[in-house]
């Protein structure tokens, strides 16, 4: 009984571990993100409605401002689906030992759901500026749709990946430190490649 209590401290502080190393990450790149775009939209292409001042200021507050808004973001959306996958991990590695982690793949659909419902009701999925009323535009409707089931699909793939993954390396001594270095340098490339295309299509409004 003692080993599996500690297992079950493992699996559970493992699985909230990665879910802060998740917020990281996707701060690193939304921060990343930004970062790229100003300075090609400010610095290399020149953008005449901001003042060097102006984006200066920019980059010393936006950063951090992301990096919140990524954490409260991944924490309200992945949190729940986080702490499901953690129980039925536990469960699974109870019943089927190290072999848990492949059963894993059954249980990501199901937590999929719940992110996508995470996201939809614990975020202001409706939020309007009042800039995009016109004849055509209809509220935003609740709800769960093919199109929206394979995107929440999507977005929750890296995450169970890398919270298996992480998982591993606390339970059976695996590198941590290559799954963090890999991510995070995954992180920043991603980060870079998506700034600079929203840079390329701002150059056209300039």
């Amino acid at each position: 009984m003692q080993t599996q209590a500690v297992n079950e401290d493992v699996v559970a502080g493992g699985y909230a571990a990665s879910l802060a190393w998740i917020a990281g990450l996707v701060a690193i790149a939304i921060v990343t993100t930004s970062l790229v775009k100003l300075v090609f939209v400010d610095f290399v292409h020149g953008n005449p409605h901001r003042t060097r001042e102006n984006v200066i200021e920019m980059l010393v507050i936006f950063p951090p401002l992301f990096c919140l808004l990524a954490v409260i973001g991944v924490t309200l959306v992945f949190g729940p689906s986080q702490w499901f996958q953690a129980l039925a991990f536990r469960a699974l590695a109870n019943r089927f030992g190290s072999k848990a982690e492949f059963f894993m793949l059954l249980v990501w659909p199901v937590a999929a759901v719940i992110t996508w419902y995470s996201f939809d009701y614990l975020t202001p999925s409706n939020f309007n500026l009042g800039i995009n009323v016109g004849p055509d535009w209809t509220p935003y409707q609740h709800g769960l749709t093919i199109h929206r089931y394979w995107a929440a699909v999507a977005a929750q793939a890296p995450v169970t990946l890398f919270t298996v993954n992480y998982v591993r390396t606390a339970a059976g001594g695996l590198p941590r430190k290559a799954l963090i270095y890999a991510t995070l340098a995954a992180a920043v490339v991603a980060g870079v490649i998506f700034g600079h295309h929203m840079a390329l299509n701002q150059y056209q409004f300039l």
